[in-house]
């Protein structure tokens, strides 16, 4: 039964209690009454509709902002004081902060991941190349190494920057909307592989996603989130019934005050 290999360790890798956040002490809250584990080795799902606080959320588990109220810990610590701790995690976000037009080839930028573990100045060794190279063959990237980076298509993009969050050998991977750019045939090949990191090396993943039917077949967990968690289960209840609720508690949070987005909702949905 999926998901039933992570019962032996409940330790939770992130856990958000009671957590709100406000961009401003006169703004609406962005997030509110959030409460949310992730257990060691659990893959994870996070749906919901654009401007939900997704991006927000994941700002808070990395440490880039701080809670109004409430905590939010990764590992046990407080995200925003995890010093050394910050090398367990791999980050990819949706649009990598990247200049493309830098003549790096592929293999660079994957390699840049190592500096964890040497620091900038350190030579890279041969074995963190050869490491770097499995990474790229794993991900089907492995014949662009020579290629600039620039010249990758954004899919291809995406590959190299997971390679590259991997380099370090994280505990944790943050993805955030990895898909985006993927061609439709791409997609199940590309959480087949998320998931092969999953259960091959009991890595645990956070996965923002639209594509709820795909990723809904990979995953241990899901949770959906609009500024507060609508729903969130273990993986033995995802089925056909449960993934309508999910999009029923987006649907709901439309109807209430944001009709402009249904069309967005309904093509994301099909």
């Amino acid at each position: 039964m999926k998901g039933a290999k992570h019962d032996a360790d409940t330790k939770p890798v992130i856990q958000v209690s009671d957590m709100s956040f406000s961009y401003a002490a006169d703004l609406e809250p962005t997030l509110y009454g959030i409460n949310f584990e992730l257990r060691r080795g659990v893959f994870l799902a996070l749906i919901g509709p654009n401007g939900g606080g997704k991006t927000t959320f994941l700002k808070l588990v990395l440490g880039e902002l701080l809670p109004s109220s409430g905590s939010v810990l990764v590992f046990g610590r407080p995200a925003s004081k995890l010093g050394r701790l910050r090398a367990k995690i791999g980050y990819v976000p949706q649009k990598a902060h990247f200049d493309l037009s830098f003549p790096a080839s592929t293999l660079d930028v994957v390699l840049m991941g190592s500096y964890f573990e040497t620091g900038l100045l350190h030579r890279i060794s041969k074995s963190q190349k050869e490491k770097a190279r499995k990474l790229m063959a794993r991900f089907g990237i492995a014949s662009l190494a020579k290629k600039q980076i620039g010249k990758l298509s954004y899919g291809q993009q995406q590959r190299a920057f997971i390679a590259r969050a991997l380099m370090p050998s994280p505990e944790l991977l943050i993805l955030d909307e990895p898909t985006v750019g993927i061609d439709t045939d791409g997609l199940a090949l590309f959480y087949k592989q998320v998931s092969q990191l999953n259960r091959e090396l009991g890595m645990t993943i956070l996965i923002v996603s639209h594509d709820i039917a795909q990723v809904a077949s990979y995953v241990d967990e899901i949770a959906c989130l609009f500024h507060t968690m609508h729903w969130h289960s273990r993986s033995e209840l995802i089925n056909e019934e449960v993934l309508q609720a999910a999009g029923v508690c987006e649907l709901d949070t439309y109807l209430k005050g944001h009709l402009k987005h249904i069309n967005e909702f309904h093509r994301e949905k099909k």
